[in-house]
Parts: C-alpha cells; structure tokens; sequence
C-alpha cells in the first residue's frame, strides 16, 4: 500500500478514541451483534456456525468494531491494519477489558507477517477497497492465509452509488458527478493520496481469480433497524432535514434510498 496512504491515516487517527467511540464499544459488549450490519450478521452465522474457537482475521481493521464484536462472540482473533495510531487505540480498549486479541501492523495487500492456512475466516468492513491498488493480490494473500475450506466475507460500499454526490448527507437529490466506469478517484482528506472506486466486476473477478468459489451476494440499504447497529452508512445524518424518520427510507421521498447502499460478498477458498 501507499506510503502516502498510511501517512494519511496516521495524521487522522493520532490520539486516543473519542468518548463516542466508547460508547458504541459499550453498546456492541451489551450485544456482540451489533458489530454488524443486520444483512451481515445472518451471513456470518450461515456460513461459520459457531464463531467459537475459531480463527478470525481482520486487516484494515479500523476501529475494530468488528474485531470486538468477533471476540466477544466467542472467536479468536487477530487485528491487521496499516496505522499503528489505530492499533494502539483498539489495544488499549482490550486491555482494559481483558480481552486476549491479537494486533499486527500490516497491509492488507501483503499480510506478509500471517502463516499460510491459519485462519477460518477473513472478514473486512466498509472502506477497505477504496485505498487498495492490488485487488487480485490481497485476495491471493486473503486465500493463502486461509485454513482450506475457510471464507472471505466483506461488505463495503456499493460501486453504483459512487457516479452520484450525496455532499455529505444520504438524504439529498441524487447529482451525478462521474462516470460508472472512471475508477479514479483522490481522498478529501488529502488530493495527493490516491483512491479508487472498483467497479463490481473488478471485486467479483479479483475473488474468482483468486480462487475464491463465491457463495453468496448481497445488496442492502440499511434500514430503520440497522441504525442500532454497526451500519457505517446511514441515511441518520440531518435530524433536521424535513423528510427525516421513517420517509427517508422511502425512494419516493429520499432518492437515495432506491440505491443500494452496501455489496456483500461471501467466498470460500478450495
């Protein structure tokens, strides 16, 4: 991954988590659940059964929601990501709870620190593949570090709402900005760091090549239930806003809500 790109998350992630941050944390220890969108969960259950003893591996982990919700629901797992600033943070929050997981500083694209074959599952959340520049080889290094047999599941933003600007609020009128098929893009944050807004075609071809046997898809918007949960994408942004509540779940009131804010894949390696 980019120098540039790890520089960028170490500037925006230096200090401590907010008190926010705990008390989502609070929330997903009440239930280990809500870690997950709601579309996600079932997913997880169907496919891995009991987490229980088994081996979980999460890189670009980020706030580590759901490197907690995995440990608390009975899982052993290991934390990945680029930003030592992150892993610092989530590590202390184990600490003080006594929770035994495991903290790697490593990009997601190379995972050279991970044994081959040691884990059941590689899960990665919302706003992992927008800074990868190598699709086909994190996915041959998520498969190698796979038990044969173990499944990559993922959810992240879905690539049909990127041609559209939302200016920050899931509630505006849908603006087309860009092309479908322009896949560059730079992040807000900083125009010299490079980003990059895949296509579907793009995931679901690095996951085959991989060889990966995709087994399930899902496409979601989340709804007024998942605003208790881990959604990262919500449409709750402007209380204010006139069509705020139940309408801004409605297409005919919300454009955005006709789009489907979220892709899931599920695959398993051979």
């Amino acid at each position: 991954m980019d120098n540039k790109v790890k520089e960028l998350w170490k500037s925006m992630t230096s200090g401590e988590f907010s008190q926010e941050d705990i008390n989502w944390y609070n929330k997903v220890i009440e239930a280990p659940e809500r870690a997950f969108p709601i579309a996600i969960y079932p997913l997880i259950k169907k496919y891995m059964d009991n987490l229980r003893g088994k081996k979980v591996l999460v890189p670009s982990s980020g706030d580590n929601t759901a490197v907690f919700g995995f440990h608390l629901l009975g899982a052993k797992v290991t934390s990945c990501d680029i930003t030592e600033n992150q892993l610092e943070n989530a590590k202390s929050v184990a600490d003080k709870h006594g929770w035994d997981i495991e903290f790697i500083c490593q990009d997601s694209m190379k995972l050279d620190k991970i044994k081959d074959s040691e884990y059941d599952l590689v899960y990665t959340s919302n706003g992992v593949h927008v800074w990868i520049d190598d699709l086909l080889g994190m996915y041959k290094n998520f498969n190698r570090v796979l038990k044969p047999g173990g499944y990559n599941i993922f959810f992240d933003t879905h690539p049909m709402g990127r041609p559209f600007d939302d200016d920050g609020s899931r509630m505006g009128e849908l603006k087309i900005v860009k092309s479908y098929e322009d896949i560059a893009s730079t992040a807000t944050e900083d125009e010299n760091v490079a980003t990059y807004h895949w296509k579907t075609q793009h995931l679901v071809n690095a996951i085959a090549s991989a060889e990966f046997h995709i087994k399930h898809m899902e496409e979601f918007i989340n709804l007024p239930e998942d605003l208790d949960s881990h959604a990262y994408i919500d449409m709750e942004e402007d209380p204010e806003h006139p069509n705020y509540g139940k309408d801004m779940f409605d297409w005919r009131v919300n454009p955005w809500a006709a789009l489907p804010q979220c892709l899931c894949l599920c695959s398993q390696k051979q």
